[in-house]
């Protein structure tokens, strides 16, 4: 299908380019030992294996079979849970790692001395493929209506390896430009630990917003996006049998696949099952070039 197509094209140019990030991350960071360096380059290594599983699954998702004659599209939300909650702890392990290194600082006078080395450069660079790559997954999205949840996740993990390469960025900057003796001294031996911290507090509501939304997904909870909810019930109005009186719409999505059912209350006359039918395939080809896979049933109450 050429949305999966599209989806997949552009995983694989993702990995490619994190496959780069993450060889010059793990430089600079054993050159540094800085852990927000090494926040970063795990974060770039999320993103290369879980590009990886992502392009595999799309590929998988979409195959029926006697077993799995609706595809096994639950695996995309499912793919989004596991990265989401692998980002989330690694977020707490990374804050957790640097407090303790920032109580052993003020409480104990223990610490070394930040070395930044190269990675004001590497920053840079980081920063602006980062947000390149973003623009990228999601302007892919945008071109199959932003249904896929694994290019949304993959855009999300990219935003805050971008957001974590700008804070070690400016961090390093300031600290260059501090010199030693003045108040602000312990920033040296601490700015790892505010850093880390504020990437945390800014980023971790990311990964949390994608694990909802696949949560919602894979449970069966109907689609709360406005705009294809109005879409959908405009082609359902106009291509339903006029003896038909629709009731309600619920709209369920999971993965790239979309599910309307449609609850019908009564109907004036004899409707014919042909009419039914063919009513079904017109609706699903009215919404195939937003939704593009999409399955309609009728719901009799």
């Amino acid at each position: 299908m050429h949305q999966k197509k599209i989806e997949q094209q552009a995983l694989k140019v993702g990995i490619v380019v994190n496959v780069v990030m993450v060889l010059a991350g793990f430089f600079v960071f054993f050159l540094t030992g800085l852990k927000a360096m090494f926040l970063d380059a795990s974060f770039t290594v999320i993103s290369v294996i879980s590009g990886g599983v992502a392009a595999y699954l799309s590929k998988k998702t979409v195959r029926v079979s006697d077993r799995f004659p609706n595809g096994m599209f639950a695996l995309e939300p499912i793919y989004a849970i596991c990265k989401s909650i692998f980002t989330i702890c690694l977020l707490l392990f990374s804050f957790l790692d640097v407090l303790r290194v920032a109580i052993d600082y003020f409480a104990y006078g223990e610490g070394e001395r930040l070395s930044f080395g190269p990675v004001i450069i590497y920053q840079i660079a980081a920063v602006a493929v980062c947000l390149v790559l973003v623009g990228y997954y999601r302007a892919r999205n945008r071109s199959i209506g932003n249904a896929s949840l694994m290019l949304k996740a993959e855009a999300n993990g990219t935003w805050i390896d971008g957001m974590i390469s700008l804070g070690i960025g400016i961090v390093a900057v300031l600290l260059y430009f501090l010199p030693s003796g003045t108040p602000f001294d312990f920033l040296h031996y601490t700015g790892d630990f505010f850093i880390t911290t504020i990437i945390v507090l800014l980023t971790i509501k990311e990964p949390v917003t994608v694990l909802r939304d696949a949560f919602v997904e894979l449970v069966g909870g109907t689609h709360d996006d406005e705009e294809i909810s109005g879409f959908v019930t405009r082609e359902v109005g106009a291509h339903l049998p006029a003896g038909i009186q629709m009731e309600k719409i619920h709209v369920f999505k999971t993965g790239m696949n979309f599910d309307v059912d449609i609850f019908i209350g009564s109907t004036k006359g004899t409707v014919q099952m042909e009419e039914l039918v063919g009513a079904r395939q017109t609706i699903e080809q009215a919404l195939e070039p937003k939704l593009h896979i999409v399955n309609v049933d009728f719901v009799f109450e």
